[in-house]
C-alpha cells in the first residue's frame, strides 16, 4: 500500500467517532512510527483528531499488564500536546484528574504522590481507571518483555475499545518473532489492517521533507538504491553533516561526489548482511572490475548483481577520498587531516580539469557507446592523460595503463608510466604503496616497479646514522626506514660501527638487530638484520676484547649469531 493510501486511511481512522483497532504493519524500518508521529501531528493541527486524549507507548521491555496499565497512565496527554513528552506536570494532572474522580481520600494520596517508579501502590492500582476516550498508540509490540503475552495485551485492546471508547493503532514489524498470538487473535481485535510498504521515494520524501538541497540530493541518490529504510537514510544523513561544513571550500562536483560515496557506503555498511546489498569492503576492492578489466575467472552470480546495482548507482572506482569516507563511515567520525588531504587534492584535479579538459569526461569516450573506436578512445584517453597527469590518483593510472595493455598500446603504457613518475616527482609518498589502504589495487608490474623505483631513490637520501638514531627506543618506523637500512649494506655497517663510541652505539646495534628478532620477518627485516651480523661478525674476529664485545649482542663470531 502506498504512503498516501495510508495517510488517508489513518486520516479517516483518527477523525471517525467510532472506537477502532487498527494494526499497521510493515518492514522493520520503513518508517511506520516516524510516518505515524507526523499523520497524527498533522491531523491535531487539523483539529481532526475524535479523541480528545492521547497516549503513544512503546512496548519495549514492558514486562506485565499491570506495568503496561500504568504506563498508559503515565504517557496520556491533553491532544493538544502532541508531539512533546509527558512531564511531571502532566504526570500530575493525570494524578489530580483520577484523584478528583475518585473522591477526597484519593485527592491526598494523589497530592503526596512522587513521581514514576516511587508512586502510590493505590494510586498505580487505580489509575487505569482513567484511560477512557483516548486515541492510543501501541509501538513495538514484538519487543515487550517474554513474560507479557501478545494475548495477554491483545485483551487489553480489546477492552480498551469496547468498554472505554478508545481508538487503538498497533504498530507491527513483520518478520519479527513474537508476533504468533497477534496472528491467532488478531480477526478478533483489530478491525483495521494496513500494510505500510513505500516506495524509496515516498521513503526519502518522508525522510527529507523540507530539507535543505544537499539533503534532497541524499533522497534522489537512495532512491536509486531503493532504500526503503528511514532509520538508515537517517544514519546517512548523520554521516552528511559530519562532513557538510568541509563542503564550502570545494567545486559543486567534489561536494557531490562525497554524497554520492556516503550514500552508497551508508547503504552497503549499515545493511550489512542482506545478501542483495554488496558488502562495504567488496565496493571498497573493486578496482576496475566495473570497467571489465578485472580478473578474467567466472564471476559469482551474487557479485554480478551487486555490480549491476554499482553500475545503475554511476559508481565507477574507489579513489583515496573514497577510502577515508568509507572509514569514516565504519567508524563513525571523519579524521580531519586525512579528509582535508584527499579533499584538497581531489578538489585540485576538478578545479585543473575545467580548465584543461576532465580526464573523467576523457573516460566517457570508453563507457559510453558500442562503436569500433578504438583508435579514438585510445587518443583521447593519452592526450588527455598527459595533460592532467598531475591531478590524477594512481589508482587511475592503473587503470587506464591496464586498459592499453588490454587493447595492445603497452608502449603508450609505458609512456605514461614514466610520464607521471616524472611529473609527480615532488611527491614522493605518491609512490610508497606499502601506505595505500588497497595496494592490490596498483596492479600492473611495471607501475609497481617505477613506483618502488621512484620511492627508493628518494628514501636512501637519509643518511643511515640518522635513521637507527631516530628509530632508537622507538617502536615503529616507516617503510622509506626500512628502505635505507635494507639498502646498507655489511662493509657500510662496518664502518658505521666502527666509526662511533659513546652510549648511542648500544642503541645503532640494538635496532638493527631487533629487525631479525620478530616472530615473522620480511625479507627486508632480515637483510637488515643479517648485514648488521656479518659486520658484527667482522668486528669480533678482529680482537679478543672486540669479540667480548659482539657478544653482549648476542652475537657468535664463529657462527655469525
Amino acid at each position: 500500500m502506498t504512503l498516501s493510501l495510508v495517510r488517508n486511511e489513518l486520516s479517516r481512522f483518527l477523525a471517525a467517532p467510532d472506537a477502532e483497532v487498527l494494526a499497521l504493519r510493515g518492514k522493520w524500518g520503513v518508517g511506520k512510527t516516524y510516518s505515524w508521529n507526523q499523520i497524527v501531528a498533522d491531523a491535531n493541527r487539523r483539529n481532526a483528531i475524535s479523541r480528545e486524549r492521547y497516549a503513544y507507548l512503546s512496548l519495549f521491555g514492558i514486562s506485565s499488564l499491570d506495568e503496561l496499565r500504568f504506563s498508559l497512565f503515565e504517557q496520556s496527554v491533553d491532544r493538544s500536546l502532541i508531539g512533546k513528552q509527558p512531564t511531571l506536570e502532566t504526570f500530575q494532572k493525570n494524578a489530580g484528574q483520577l484523584s478528583m474522580s475518585l473522591g477526597r481520600k484519593a485527592w491526598k494520596l494523589a497530592s503526596s504522590t512522587p513521581f514514576m517508579k516511587s508512586v502510590s501502590p493505590a494510586l498505580e492500582a487505580v489509575s487505569f481507571f482513567s484511560i477512557r476516550d483516548t486515541l492510543i498508540c501501541l509501538d513495538d509490540l514484538e519487543r515487550r518483555s517474554e513474560s507479557l503475552s501478545a494475548r495477554d495485551v491483545l485483551g487489553l485492546v480489546s477492552l480498551l475499545k469496547e468498554q472505554r471508547n478508545c481508538k487503538v493503532v498497533l504498530l507491527l514489524n513483520d518478520g519479527e518473532d513474537g508476533l504468533e498470538d497477534f496472528e491467532k487473535y488478531r480477526e478478533k481485535v483489530v478491525d483495521v489492517e494496513l500494510l505500510f510498504d513505500p516506495t524509496a521515494k515516498e521513503c526519502s520524501e518522508v525522510a527529507f521533507q523540507n530539507a535543505a538541497p544537499l539533503y534532497q540530493s541524499i533522497g534522489k541518490l537512495s532512491e536509486k538504491l531503493e532504500i526503503t529504510n528511514i532509520s538508515t537514510l537517517k544514519k546517512i544523513e548523520r554521516l552528511v553533516q559530519l562532513v557538510e561544513p568541509k563542503l564550502v571550500e570545494f567545486e559543486e562536483e567534489l561536494s557531490n561526489q562525497i554524497v554520492h560515496s556516503l550514500v552508497l557506503y551508508g547503504w552497503c555498511h549499515y545493511r550489512a548482511g542482506d545478501s542483495l546489498v554488496p558488502p562495504l569492503d567488496y565496493v571498497q576492492k573493486i578496482g576496475y572490475a566495473l570497467f571489465g578489466l578485472g580478473e578474467k575467472d567466472d564471476i559469482p552470480d551474487e557479485h554480478k548483481a551487486w555490480n549491476t546495482k554499482l553500475h545503475d548507482y554511476g559508481y565507477q572506482v574507489t579513489d583515496e577520498l573514497d577510502d577515508v569516507l568509507a572509514n569514516a563511515v565504519r567508524t563513525g567520525y571523519v579524521v580531519d587531516a586525512a579528509f582535508d588531504k584527499a579533499a584538497s587534492e581531489k578538489n585540485q584535479q576538478i578545479v585543473s580539469a575545467k580548465a584543461t579538459g576532465s580526464f573523467t569526461q576523457a573516460w566517457r569516450t570508453y563507457h559510453d557507446s558500442f562503436n569500433n573506436d578504438q583508435e579514438v578512445v585510445v587518443s583521447t584517453l593519452y592526450e588527455s592523460f598527459k595533460v592532467n597527469a598531475k591531478y590524477i590518483a594512481p589508482v587511475n593510472l592503473n587503470g587506464t595503463i591496464r586498459l592499453f595493455r588490454e587493447l595492445g598500446e603497452d608502449e603508450k603504457a609505458d609512456e605514461l608510466i614514466n610520464l607521471y613518475i616524472q611529473v609527480r616527482a615532488d611527491e614522493p609518498e605518491l609512490f610508497n604503496l606499502s601506505e595505500y589502504s588497497f595496494p592490490g589495487d596498483i596492479s600492473d608490474k611495471k607501475v609497481r616497479e617505477a613506483f618502488h623505483k621512484a620511492y627508493e631513490s628518494v628514501a636512501v637520501s637519509e643518511p643511515v646514522k640518522d635513521v637507527l638514531l631516530r628509530l632508537a627506543g622507538s617502536n615503529g618506523w616507516s617503510d622509506k626506514d626500512e628502505i635505507v637500512l635494507c639498502g646498507t649494506t655489511v662493509d657500510e655497517y662496518y664502518e658505521l660501527f666502527k666509526s662511533e663510541a659513546g652510549d648511542h652505539l648500544s642503541d645503532i646495534v640494538n635496532t638493527c638487530l631487533k629487525f631479525g628478532q620478530f616472530s615473522n620477518p620480511s625479507e627486508r627485516h632480515k637483510q637488515i638484520s643479517d648485514n648488521a651480523k656479518e659486520a658484527l661478525v667482522r668486528i669480533g674476529k678482529e680482537s679478543a676484547i672486540n669479540a667480548l664485545r659482539v657478544r653482549k649482542f648476542g652475537i657468535d663470531i664463529e657462527g655469525g649469531a
